[in-house]
């Protein structure tokens, strides 16, 4: 069943407020959370444990799919039959090669996802033969990832002052510059990235028993995966539950010469989840969550009116599978 984010009761204040906390510093300790926050030790320890334990929120990693060897994602727009379309949306979801699937308001059977490309042939034959297995789903157009600016993974509420988030960043595990583009994942890779998956928060001592290795390579195992940005740690929330339950997918048409001026400059907007650059008629997909409608208009006109480069605009109101933004379920070759 799809979302329905009128229904969602919004987090208080202070939960939003670790919510936000962790999407910058998903593995930062309670203790560190509370006196960033201004806020007592138990107290946050015990919002945050509700948080968890309700499924509020979630902590997990994700490879970084290029490095990895994962390959390239491509987002597809889809029209179903509406006879089927819950059936559909359902299978999409499961699929190990759909990193996630949102249906769009206002158009009847129309989807968008997310497919992981394990081959470029599997490219040239979406438009024609459609995806593997869903015979009954015709592909409208496809968008190759070329560049991310933001990824979901990167996106916070914005809720704390630029100290606080100032703060968090600073005990964050720096990348290395010269890492390579591409990283050979060793066995023990694979299972502290399986661990992470499954629980981002996960104690050095409880992975270090996991693993039958030192607490302290434990953590330099974490370290190093992160120094090399093959995975990504990040904090999962329905943006409903911050008080944004608007989301929106803005496909704009700019000029090359204002690709990575407009890129960027979306990237920066809080109202932004994700930006990439991506091939197409429409070279740019930008993912908005706001508070509401008039939210969204202001959007618009303030943030994509100040611009210059954007040649045409669509925008298509979305409403997203749980759970939100599910890691690759697929380990890299």
């Amino acid at each position: 069943m799809l979302n329905d984010s009128d229904a969602t009761e919004v987090l208080s204040g202070l939960d939003q407020r670790i919510v936000a906390a962790l999407q910058i510093s998903p593995r930062a300790g309670v203790a560190e959370v509370g006196r960033i926050l201004g806020e007592h030790e138990r107290s946050v320890s015990r919002h945050l444990q509700r948080l968890l334990d309700t499924g509020a929120v979630r902590c997990t990693a994700e490879y970084d799919r290029l490095r990895c060897g994962l390959g390239p994602t491509v987002r597809l727009r889809l029209k179903a039959p509406t006879s089927c379309l819950k059936s559909i949306v359902q299978e999409l979801a499961n699929r190990p090669d759909v990193l996630n699937v949102a249906a769009v308001g206002g158009a009847v059977g129309h989807l968008w996802c997310e497919l992981l490309l394990e081959s470029h042939r599997l490219l040239y034959s979406l438009t024609t033969d459609g995806i593997p297995g869903l015979p009954e789903i015709d592909v409208r157009s496809s968008h190759v990832t070329l560049r991310p600016f933001l990824t979901e993974a990167e996106w916070h509420a914005p809720v704390l002052t630029e100290e606080e988030e100032k703060r968090l960043r600073a005990s964050l595990v720096k990348p290395l510059p010269d890492s390579a583009h591409r990283y050979e994942l060793t066995p023990t890779d694979l299972r502290v990235a399986d661990a992470l998956m499954k629980n981002g928060r996960i104690s050095l001592t409880d992975l270090g028993s996991g693993l039958g290795v030192s607490t302290a390579t434990a953590g330099r195992r974490v370290t190093a995966l992160l120094e090399r940005r093959v995975l990504h740690l990040r904090t999962v929330v329905d943006p409903a539950l911050l008080g944004r339950p608007v989301q929106a997918r803005v496909r704009l048409k700019v000029h090359p010469a204002g690709l990575e001026e407009v890129g960027s400059a979306l990237a920066a907007s809080p109202a932004v989840r994700s930006c990439v650059a991506v091939t197409g008629r429409h070279n740019l997909l930008a993912d908005v969550c706001v508070e509401h409608e008039t939210s969204l208009y202001s959007f618009v006109v303030d943030t994509l009116g100040a611009l210059p480069h954007i040649l045409a605009y669509d925008t298509d109101i979305i409403r997203r599978l749980p759970p939100d933004g599910p890691a690759p379920r697929t380990a890299p070759r």
